[in-house]
């Protein structure tokens, strides 16, 4: 179905949408040869990416400086 209404079989969680696997997958394919694998081809097809289709930025992680005088594990 049109607008991102169908769904989607994810091997961990829950059934999603096109727009869902779109956000969390296909976007980030670096190849071509596997990008053509993707369902989504069409931006009409896989619908609007919806908020919570795609994962949230992790929080920046701010560590002590390394000691210059110990070496590191």
């Amino acid at each position: 179905m049109a607008g991102g209404n169908d769904l989607v079989q994810f091997s961990d969680g829950g059934p999603g949408t096109r727009s869902k696997l779109w956000a969390r997958v296909c976007q980030f394919l670096n190849s071509d040869d596997k990008k053509r694998l993707c369902l989504n081809q069409d931006p009409n097809l896989r619908g609007t990416i919806q908020p919570g289709d795609g994962f949230d930025e992790a929080p920046l992680i701010q560590l002590p400086p390394l000691n210059p005088q110990q070496p590191p594990a």
